[in-house]
């Protein structure tokens, strides 16, 4: 199977954002809400039996339906819709590592977001909304989706730098991507992150990667003890501002070995073509969240004690990695 082209090209390209179809992800993001794509995956159904067994109306369902065909998403034959392969892959089964539906509502979410661009640039300030709207498991797993791209390459940069790392601090690591590879290679790793993420994910990663240690708490307050080799920051400097993101690094430089580096993944603003958009989506959705430039990593870095940084550009993603030592 493979996946449709709007799939690839919505979740992973290099860039973050595609404005080819927004109508795809709104009409996917609408049958993924209303389990369209599941039902259809347990079997085939015409568009009136579809309809009942969801409490949806006979009309809209049909017409809903024969769009999905249009868009490759769904197969007709003798009255009756199935989902394409690719579909099914996709969207079919929310336990499949392949799935994309937590993306789809992510997506689905950003989009209400965003409609609300011209009230935040007036006020200066996100409407009330948080990220966690479409729950913690839709979040970090749509995050796992966009990660998934770039965990390898990721860790095979943090260890040809370290090779001799034994101890990770793998911060706001979500599903644990990057954590899971790590423990992997045989790596003593943390993944730390907030209390609601690590009962997410505990009886996941607890049943087959049982050597990672679990820990939550808020990294604007502290983080785990040390010390550690790595301490990995991934996608979690653009949700704050230079005063927070000061204050982290100054904590990770705390508990890190001496010679031991700091690695952070994010859009490098004049270096990553998608960091002026992803800057807006941080303005409409955090306080003081957005892209930053290699002046401003460089001087919080220095500032907190770290070696001047290095800027790599990441080949699976428009994104970069910082690094500097301790």
């Amino acid at each position: 199977m493979s996946k449709t082209n709007f799939t690839l090209s919505d979740y992973h390209q290099r860039k973050w954002f595609d404005s080819r179809s927004w109508q795809g992800v709104l009409l996917v993001a609408g049958a993924v809400n209303l389990n369209i794509f599941t039902t259809l995956n347990e079997s085939p159904l015409s568009a009136a039996d579809l309809a009942k067994k969801l409490a949806l109306d006979g009309r809209a369902t049909a017409v809903t339906l024969e769009a999905l065909r249009e868009t490759g998403h769904v197969n007709f034959s003798d009255n009756q819709y199935s989902l394409t392969d690719s579909a099914q892959l996709s969207f079919g089964d929310p336990k499949d590592p392949e799935y994309l539906g937590w993306s789809v509502l992510h997506s689905w979410r950003l989009m209400q977001r965003w409609l609300t661009l011209p009230e935040v640039v007036k006020s200066g300030k996100p409407l009330p909304g948080d990220r966690f709207s479409e729950t913690v498991e839709g979040f970090i797993r749509a995050m796992d989706v966009y990660a998934k791209p770039t965990g390898a390459e990721v860790v095979d940069i943090c260890l040809n730098r370290v090779p001799h790392a034994a101890a990770v601090l793998d911060i706001g690591g979500a599903t644990g991507t990057v954590s899971r590879l790590l423990a992997d290679r045989k790596i003593k790793v943390t993944l730390f992150d907030i209390p609601e993420v690590i009962e997410t994910i505990k009886d996941d990663l607890s049943r087959d990667w049982p050597s990672i240690a679990l820990e939550g708490g808020d990294f604007n307050e502290s983080i785990p003890s040390g010390p550690f080799d790595i301490v990995f920051l991934g996608n979690v400097t653009h949700i704050y501002g230079p005063e927070k993101n000061q204050q982290l690094f100054n904590r990770v430089f705390e508990q890190l070995q001496p010679g031991g580096f700091i690695v952070v993944q994010d859009y490098l603003r004049g270096a990553s073509s998608s960091a002026p958009i992803f800057a807006i989506n941080m303005l409409v959705n955090t306080a003081s969240g957005g892209t930053w430039t290699k002046v401003q990593y460089s001087d919080w870095l220095t500032n907190a004690g770290f070696s001047a940084p290095e800027f790599l550009d990441l080949k699976s993603r428009d994104q970069q990695l910082i690094l500097a030592s301790k």
